[in-house]
């Protein structure tokens, strides 16, 4: 009978110690015919698991409208994971951040009257209750007890740094229980006293994200969890953009690299998911932004390359083979290899057929910001 259990400090499958290397990559920032593609390359830089958020608002557009299809189809993005001998981490939310538009909620949910989002709140509960319904039991069926590849499912995301509503926690415990999901369940915060705090749950295993600072990190953990095993859940490996920024670099070879980190970790006996191992690409308006609209507003750039050891168009980078090498120091995996860039081809003629004028639509815009000003 397969099994997952966290116990003494270690994540056991199938009641034998594992140490998981996940490379973080989002299916839908990923054309679904390069999906294969990139998963055999997070084969070959020496990965054993593949993590992905799941976004709401990409597969419930419409309330009640539910889409798996396309790049939205998350049972073969699944099952292509599964086909290649690795495990699988889901992080289905329902709040994502990932600097994704509106944080992965549907735009239709924030017109929902008397809504409050991430809290006990009914208008709130019925339709995240009614999007679950649909989503855990496909979830159920990809579990690793059920013949699947999922091995870990999250409950929110980084809720310590937004709320501390543990009634709401268990909610979505509740629900993960109603749908049977019965691999190990964990939470993800910084490593932070106050985030810890708010976003975790005596039933969940405890993980963390950070770039560096690992040793901190795992201390304070031990401090609130001294059972619990040391997992980075997002080690950040490189950064995003907003406009008007300059790129975000994380370089290979230098000093706080990337592969630097990875080696104490790694040395430390950590489990470590690449956030991101491959970023990718916001299509269409799908990238969101940070801070306040009439403030601070930084919207991030449409490529989401993240300086990733695999980059956006899917080459290997010098941070690759940097910390393919370290995986290499620290494990005994056959199918770690070398990768050859991506054949490039010359991008198709566009023909535009229509425009708009900006000052004609401007009054649109003002709209807007009048409507947003007096909320």
């Amino acid at each position: 009978m397969k099994s997952i259990e966290v116990n003494n400090k270690q994540i056991l499958i199938d009641g034998n110690p594992v140490r998981i290397i996940s490379a973080g990559m989002h299916y839908f920032r990923i054309h679904p015919e390069l999906w294969a593609d990139r998963i055999d390359k997070a084969v070959a830089f020496g990965a054993n698991t593949v993590e992905t958020y799941i976004a709401w608002n990409l597969h419930e557009p419409k309330r009640g409208q539910f889409n798996f299809s396309g790049i939205a189809d998350l049972e073969k993005f699944i099952d292509l994971v599964h086909e290649r001998g690795l495990k699988m981490i889901l992080r289905p939310g329902p709040f994502i951040c990932s600097e994704w538009d509106n944080g992965g909620f549907p735009g239709w949910l924030n017109a929902v009257p008397g809504i409050e989002l991430r809290q006990m709140n009914k208008p709130y509960i019925d339709a995240l209750t009614a999007y679950y319904d649909v989503l855990l039991p496909m979830i159920n069926a990809k579990l690793y007890t059920n013949g699947g590849p999922v091995i870990l499912v999250s409950i929110e995301n980084e809720y310590g740094s937004y709320c501390h509503d543990k009634e709401y926690l268990h909610y979505l415990l509740k629900l993960y229980r109603k749908h049977r999901i019965d691999v190990p369940i964990f939470t993800n915060d910084g490593p932070l006293n106050h985030h810890l705090l708010g976003g975790t749950i005596p039933e969940a295993m405890i993980t963390m994200d950070f770039g560096s600072k690992s040793e901190a990190a795992w201390k304070n953990r031990q401090y609130w969890r001294p059972d619990a095993p040391d997992f980075c859940m997002e080690f950040w490996s490189g950064w995003f953009d907003h406009w008007g920024e300059k790129h975000h670099v994380r370089a290979a070879g230098a000093e706080k690299s990337a592969e630097h980190e990875l080696e104490i970790m790694l040395q430390a006996g950590a489990h470590i998911n690449f956030y991101m191992f491959h970023g990718g690409t916001n299509f269409g308006f799908t990238n969101g932004a940070n801070g306040h609209y009439f403030s601070d507003y930084a919207a991030t750039v449409t490529s989401y390359d993240f300086d990733s050891p695999l980059s956006e168009c899917g080459d290997p980078t010098d941070k690759f083979y940097a910390c393919q090498d370290v995986i290499k120091k620290y494990t005994e995996n056959p199918r770690i290899a070398q990768i050859r860039p991506t054949k490039k081809v010359a991008p198709a003629q566009v023909k535009l057929t229509s425009s708009a004028e900006l000052f004609g639509n401007a009054r649109f815009n003002s709209e807007v910001r009048h409507c947003l000003s007096e909320k």
